[in-house]
């Protein structure tokens, strides 16, 4: 996990108390702090850091924020474990996550990466959606070719697969997720999605505003020409979808939000 000065420090401590909190504790807790960071946040992980739920906790200062990439490159090199589960300083993880990524990553060692499904959350009263995915490898592996279909801070991993392609990049902006996992498929490394809300992940319109743009759109142009030139993607792919994503990246905001919410099912009323 790694938090920054923009995070806020009840939504640490809320992301944080759901990992420590867990059915089956994590051996580890690795948190990169990219950058200065308030007091507020300081007091939160100061607290978490002589909570004895957790065995072993680092905590990695970096002087300066550097982003995302590199702040999971800084934290992957200090995991010691077989397998490194992602977390996000603004998700909540259900009390049973590690134990069900776990059971099945144990029980089926030819999968290297195991995602699940997420509920998206809203602050300001809006229904949560659920974010759902392809199951198998196969078609994990083929949707990837169209779009990102796996949740960032859902995924455990081994940790030699992260490893075996030299982790993060941030040459494509804020694709770094994606194109690890691209990286991982071209690898020949084995998906898994548990077809199982595991973490709430929380959003809003900025966050969403955020995925669009010129520059966004340049990145992706970029990103899939490279998934292109390393054979993932075939010629008419890349057309395909540069010409899909490019109308989608530079639409309005409003129009966008709606183009989101048909990737995502309305959680209904319990």
């Amino acid at each position: 996990m790694s938090t920054y000065a923009n995070e806020k420090a009840s939504n640490l401590a809320q992301a944080l108390e759901s990992v420590f909190a867990q059915t089956r504790a994590p051996e580890q807790v690795v948190l990169v702090i990219d950058g200065p960071i308030p007091p507020e946040q300081e007091s939160v992980i100061r607290g978490y850091c002589g909570d004895r739920r957790v065995a072993d906790i680092t905590v990695l200062h970096l002087p300066e924020k550097g982003g995302l990439a590199a702040a999971m490159n800084a934290g992957l090199k200090a995991c010691s474990g077989a397998y490194v589960m992602r977390m996000d300083s603004d998700d909540i993880c259900t009390p049973d996550r590690i134990e069900i990524q776990m059971r099945y990553a144990l029980a089926n060692p030819d999968v290297d990466v195991v995602s699940s499904w997420s509920e998206e959350f809203f602050e300001d009263g809006r229904a949560c959606q659920i974010k759902v995915s392809p199951v198998a490898h196969e078609h994990v592996a083929a949707a990837l070719r169209w779009r990102n279909v796996l949740v960032h801070p859902t995924i455990l991993a081994k940790s030699c697969a992260l490893r075996a392609v030299d982790g993060y990049r941030s040459k494509f902006g804020m694709l770094e997720d994606y194109d690890l996992f691209v990286r991982l498929a071209v690898k020949g490394f084995r998906f898994h999605v548990i077809p199982k809300t595991l973490v709430r992940v929380r959003s809003s319109t900025d966050q969403r505003g955020r995925r669009g743009g010129l520059r966004y759109s340049l990145n992706e142009v970029a990103f899939r020409w490279e998934c292109t030139r390393v054979g993932f993607l075939r010629l008419h792919q890349f057309i395909a979808t540069t010409s899909l994503y490019l109308v989608f990246r530079l639409t309005s905001g409003a129009m966008r939000k709606r183009l989101y919410a048909m990737a995502r099912s309305e959680k209904e009323a319990s």
